[in-house]
């Protein structure tokens, strides 16, 4: 029996007991990465739209390189395109008919589709969650032997009134347009005289360069020269040297960008409303003309980088689109003071 002991009467020791050993493990907490940082702040769907525009602008450009039309044609810098007579194809033409009435005024478009998507859809679900049962006309209903009838009737009802109730919702989503739309002038329009885009030619060496005659240049003036380039256009020039922004690039962008992120950030945010009956109301009164104006804005985004410009030119045009989206879209997600004043999408 002593022979089974340990000496001295010592038993072994048990691990439990052993000072060298922790009882915790350490902690393995590692910290946030990029991705977890933009998880944080774009549902995946919205950083997939977002991630459209980058690769759709990679994805024409490199088009141009690999189609032997598109190669063979000759590009005019001071153009932005191929000459017309020898354009690729009609979408390489400034005058097809999708540049003239859907690019060029590409601002109403887009806030036309808004107005459907803040007065149809996302102010019919939300008055239907906001609004108190009507206990009385569920009991006429009731009573009344054409059900269906009345039953339609009353849901019509209920969105017709569903448009016209002015929640805080969509005020935000209003005051987020308007702050986008300003955006979008002060670039293309006015910026307290000449736009950002007329300003950045201008200040990188760009000038007006007349086609027709030394009068009409001295006729234009340099203070003209220097408002717009229209003026130069009017005159009979066209602007030359410097850089010129993509106005077609930052506007599709702009534009689409925004209301994908209206409908979309509404549809994957709220949890009041399912997303499958946003999109059934929205479905029924205006789907097709939201989905219309961004595919076609994707469409014609595509053709612009493939036909039109320089790599550089998409880049920036691409660039400075994205600071309003940043502005509008993603700050308020981080500091509470402007997402109490523009809110964010579904929230």
């Amino acid at each position: 029996m002593s022979a089974s002991r340990r000496p001295n009467g010592a038993s072994k020791p048990s691990p439990r007991a052993s000072p060298n050993t922790s009882t915790k493990s350490p902690s393995t907490k590692r910290p946030p990465t990029i991705s977890d940082t933009l998880t944080t702040l774009l549902h995946p769907a919205e950083g997939l739209l977002l991630l459209t525009y980058p690769t759709l602008l990679l994805l024409g450009s490199l088009f141009s390189l690999l189609d032997p039309s598109a190669r063979a044609a000759p590009y005019s810098a001071s153009l932005q395109s191929h000459p017309p007579d020898m354009a690729p194809n009609y979408f390489a033409l400034k005058k097809n008919v999708f540049n003239i009435w859907f690019v060029k005024v590409g601002w109403f478009w887009f806030t036309v589709a808004w107005a459907v998507w803040v007065l149809m859809g996302m102010g019919m679900v939300r008055a239907r969650n906001l609004a108190p049962p009507r206990e009385k006309n569920k009991a006429r209903i009731v009573e009344l032997n054409d059900d269906d009838e009345v039953e339609e009737e009353e849901e019509e009802r209920e969105e017709k009134d569903g448009m016209l109730v002015l929640t805080p919702q969509k005020l935000q989503s209003a005051l987020r347009w308007v702050v986008v739309t300003f955006w979008w002038m002060v670039v293309t329009q006015w910026c307290f005289g000449p736009a950002l885009i007329d300003r950045g030619f201008r200040l990188t060496g760009g000038q007006c360069e007349l086609m027709q005659s030394d009068t009409a240049r001295q006729e234009m003036g340099d203070v003209r020269e220097f408002v717009t380039a229209t003026a130069c256009k009017i005159a009979g020039g066209k602007w030359k040297g410097g850089h010129d922004i993509s106005g077609h690039v930052f506007i599709l962008v702009l534009g689409s960008a925004s209301l994908g992120l209206e409908v979309l950030g509404a549809m994957v945010n709220d949890r009041r409303a399912g997303a499958e009956e946003k999109q059934a109301q929205l479905g029924k009164w205006g789907w097709g003309i939201v989905v219309g104006v961004v595919g076609m804005s994707w469409w014609m985004l595509l053709m612009t980088a493939a036909y039109f410009h320089t790599w550089f030119e998409k880049f920036t045009g691409l660039s400075t689109a994205f600071v309003g989206i940043t502005v509008v879209y993603i700050l308020p997600r981080i500091l509470p003071g402007v997402r109490d004043i523009l809110g964010v999408p579904g929230r």
